[in-house]
Parts: structure tokens; C-alpha cells; sequence
């Protein structure tokens, strides 16, 4: 299977091991960042958003920031302001999957997008006059990364509702971050893990609308209260994984026995979520 490489941001969140936290159930083996005593000696800057979609995207892109709104029809925005040195894995066509961790401070914008109304695209450009105008729901978040001066502190902007103007301004607010921080690193800055570069498979040959397509069949056989065998014999007939229904009547509805049959407090739960 061919693959291509990426660049998506992640929870720069570390354990005790030096493992990423938001990554810890993804595969077994834990993923630790390319370590930062290998990072160029260079630094660059960074002021560029990232769009994550929860119905196009692979189970390590939703893992990897950790904590965004993962319902059909949401949308997480992420725009990076930062300082950065890239860290590569040693070993080029190594087998760990990542292949090179951007460690740097500054600052990110996160807006979750709900809710929208009939017809209106989520898009970087539209998102802040969308919700400006009533159009859908935005939850946003200004996250400092890395960042201890006080006086670098201090160009982060105030809390503020999100509107086309506010939405200059934090974006204005991320460019002084880094040409404040241009010449060299300010007093006090940590280096965090934010970017990661790794190998996915080709996008003509995955199919990331898979677990999609199993937890949506999930949600409507449980609204019709049927038991986990039967919805897994009709799974397979109409050609979804199985053992995708299974995880996910154990992991959504805590069900795990063939016969066990949801309750109607599950049904309303399941109906609710597929009309919203």
C-alpha cells in the first residue's frame, strides 16, 4: 500500500515516560516524539491553519490533538503561531510512525464548529462571520504553548467572544508572537512537541469514512433496539465490519453481551444523536 506524508498538530501533553498522552490508545506500542537534543539548530516561524473534520479524517489525526468534538458534522479549526525546530527520526524509511516531531512555543487557536445551518461550509475564512451572523455554533480557545515572559505573554489576546474583528485580532496577536520572538528565543520559553510528521496510508487506497459509516449503523440499531447479534448479522450484509459494530456497543453503549438488548433510555440516546 503506498503511503504519504503529513504534517498534523498534536497535544503537546507528555506522561512521565515521555509519551504523548493524547496518543496512548492508538496502537499498543507508546509514541514518544523525535527527541528535541536532535533538533536543528535553526529555528523557524510558523502561522498556518489546520482543518480537521471529523467525518474525512484517520483515527491518528483525531487522536493526535486530543480533546476536539469527534460528532458527525463537527469541525475543529486549528491555526498555529509559533517558533519552531524540527527533530527527524534517524532512520529515514524507519517503521516508527513518526517520522519527525516540530518542537516549539507560541500560540493556538482552536474553534470547534457545530450545528451549522443548511448550506453554510465551515471554511477558515467564513467560520468567524458564519457565527458572527447566527448561522452555526463556535467554541473557541486561545492556548498559550511553551510561553513564560512575561512581556511575550502579554501579546495574547484578551478573552473575547468571536466575530469577524476578534478574529483579526487573535490572528494579529499570533504574528507578534513571532516576530517578538524572531531573533532569538525569549527568557524562559519551553520547547513543547506540537507538529509531527508521519507516513499515512495513500488516500485513494483508505477509506477513513470506515469507522464512520459502522458507528452510524451502530447508533440506528440501537434507536431500533437491537440486539448486538443481530445488528452484526445485518452488518455484514450490508458490508460493514462486524467487529467495528461490536467496539462500538461496548465503547458508546456499554454493551457487550449478543443478547443484551439497549434500553429505551439507549434508544432516546441514540435518537437524539442522530437528529441533532
Amino acid at each position: 500500500m503506498a503511503t504519504y506524508r503529513k504534517v498534523i498538530p498534536v497535544n503537546p501533553l507528555l506522561n512521565e515516560k515521555g509519551e504523548f498522552v493524547s496518543l496512548k490508545h492508538y496502537i499498543d506500542k507508546p509514541i514518544k516524539p523525535n527527541s528535541f537534543a536532535h533538533a536543528d539548530p535553526g529555528r523557524s516561524d510558523y502561522g498556518k491553519e489546520y482543518k480537521l473534520s471529523y467525518s474525512v479524517s484517520t483515527k491518528l489525526e483525531l487522536a493526535a490533538i486530543g480533546g476536539v468534538e469527534t460528532n458527525m458534522g463537527s469541525t475543529t479549526f486549528i491555526h498555529d503561531s509559533i517558533i519552531y525546530r524540527l527533530s527527524r527520526h534517524p532512520i529515514e524509511n524507519g517503521s516508527d510512525i513518526i517520522k519527525g516531531t516540530w518542537w516549539g512555543y507560541g500560540m493556538r487557536l482552536k474553534v470547534t464548529v457545530k450545528n451549522a445551518q443548511f448550506g453554510v461550509q465551515a471554511k477558515w475564512l467564513s467560520v468567524a462571520a458564519a457565527a458572527q451572523l447566527g448561522y452555526l455554533d463556535a467554541e473557541f480557545e486561545i492556548e498559550s504553548i511553551g510561553l513564560a515572559d512575561t512581556e511575550l505573554f502579554s501579546l495574547l489576546p484578551a478573552p473575547t467572544d468571536l466575530n469577524l474583528s476578534t478574529y483579526k485580532e487573535i490572528l494579529a496577536a499570533g504574528d507578534k508572537i513571532r516576530a517578538y520572538a524572531h531573533g532569538s528565543d525569549p527568557a524562559g520559553v519551553i520547547y513543547k512537541p506540537l507538529r509531527i510528521i508521519v507516513d499515512l496510508p495513500d488516500e485513494e487506497s483508505f477509506d477513513p469514512l470506515a469507522d464512520d459509516k459502522a458507528l452510524i449503523f451502530v447508533y440506528q440499531q440501537v434507536s431500533d433496539r437491537k440486539k448486538l447479534r443481530d445488528a452484526r448479522q445485518k452488518a455484514l450484509k450490508s458490508n460493514i465490519n462486524p467487529e467495528l459494530v461490536s467496539r462500538f456497543y461496548k465503547e458508546v453503549f456499554t454493551i457487550v453481551s449478543d443478547d443484551e438488548k439497549p434500553s429505551r433510555a439507549q434508544r432516546d440516546e441514540a435518537q437524539d444523536w442522530l437528529e441533532a
